[in-house]
């Protein structure tokens, strides 16, 4: 995860400092992060449960890496849609649904 995490802060750092808003800050992030995951590919694991699989894992991106980007790009997903007015009204019904959904109230 560390392999995509520090570039992703990083990269958001610098776009902040530089006085990009936060939603445009973190949609390049996450892009450095989709990045940094996909170069996980040339690395060998030296340790957790990947290392016995070292030379077999070679070309394979890091599961934690490659997660961990797909969440931040959902995330910046989430920022742009609600800095254009689509994220509370559009998905608020849903999410109650979901919510009421198999909660055991009568209805």
């Amino acid at each position: 995860m560390l392999d995509a995490l520090v570039p992703f802060v990083d990269g958001l750092e610098q776009e902040v400092a530089a006085g990009r808003s936060l939603t445009e800050a973190w949609g390049d992030a996450a892009q450095i992060a989709v990045r940094a995951a996909a170069d996980t590919a040339a690395l060998s694991p030296k340790v957790g449960r990947a290392r016995p699989l070292a030379e077999r894992s070679v070309g394979t991106p890091d599961a934690g890496a490659t997660s961990l980007a797909m969440c931040v790009v959902e995330v910046g997903d989430v920022l742009a849609d609600r800095k254009a007015g689509q994220g509370s009204a559009g998905q608020s019904g849903a999410g109650q649904a979901r919510a009421g959904h198999g909660s055991g109230e009568q209805e």
